[in-house]
């Protein structure tokens, strides 16, 4: 993966983002670069690229689509602004870190968005059409390549080498192919903070002001279960004065679709 299809993959992701937060197809278009002030959230970039990628948007159109998620009537404020894009681009940077054509190229997205005066150059804009909503959205990136990056492959056996065998992967059971007759059913998700067991002794004498021990440390991912069954792991996240998760560790599929059965 190059720079050029780098910026190219996170501004398709900003549309897949953007538009799952609202509930509609998206579409990415070639576009001509914003004229006007940009808001810009920067990407860490490591791999076999080291430095950094911003994604850059309109400022109106960041206002709108802010306006759009979050349920603003009026203009929102640059702070919402500022969260819904820095949530945003974690939401991106966690999608692309799982992509198996990532190519082990891995983002981070810590630093606060920041609104510039006006677009800096060389970035590649499209315009990215969710619903009603046009956003011009742009990538610039400053990277370069890791020692060892170019590195030539390995020669290839000789003829003559007999390889080794290689072990048979373990089975892994089958995706039913009718899955899609139930994909619309809703299921119960709960986020688990934490647990402890408790006497009933003790219960009898929970009251107001008490403390429970859950048996976790601070820094200990919460868990996402669907039918008393774990299917993801992640971190605390405050967006505009909500919680929310944010998903690290998600559990394979074949798990994910056994947790769809019904409960014990």
């Amino acid at each position: 993966m190059d720079e050029r299809i780098l910026a190219q993959t996170i501004a398709e992701e900003l549309g897949t983002v953007a538009a799952a937060l609202v509930g509609v197809e998206p579409a990415v278009r070639a576009a001509a670069p914003a004229t006007s002030s940009v808001w810009s959230v920067k990407f860490a970039v490591h791999g076999p690229f080291e430095g950094t990628a911003a994604l850059l948007m309109a400022a109106d159109d960041a206002a709108r689509l802010t306006s759009l998620v979050l349920g603003f009537d009026d203009g929102p404020p640059d702070d919402a602004v500022m969260d819904n894009l820095q949530e945003i681009a974690k939401q991106i940077a966690g999608s692309l870190n799982v992509r198996p054509e990532s190519e082990n190229i891995l983002l981070s997205a810590d630093e606060p968005a920041a609104r510039l005066g006006s677009a800096p150059p060389g970035a590649a804009w499209v315009d990215v059409v969710i619903g009603d909503l046009t956003v011009r959205a742009g990538v610039s990136t400053a990277l370069v390549a890791t020692r060892g990056a170019g590195r030539a492959p390995a020669p290839a056996p000789a003829a003559s080498a007999k390889p080794a065998p290689r072990p048979e992967p373990p089975a892994s059971p089958a995706v039913p192919s009718n899955l899609d007759l139930i994909l619309d059913m809703e299921l119960p998700l709960w986020v688990r903070f934490g647990w402890t067991n408790m006497t009933l002794q003790a219960l009898s004498k929970l009251g107001p002001g008490m403390t429970l021990d859950l048996e976790r440390m601070t820094d200990d991912p919460v868990e996402v279960l669907v039918n008393d069954i774990v299917v993801a792991r992640g971190e605390v996240v405050v967006v505009s004065g909500n919680y929310g998760v944010r998903v690290t560790e998600v559990v394979s599929a074949q798990d994910r679709i056994r947790s769809m059965g019904p409960a014990n």
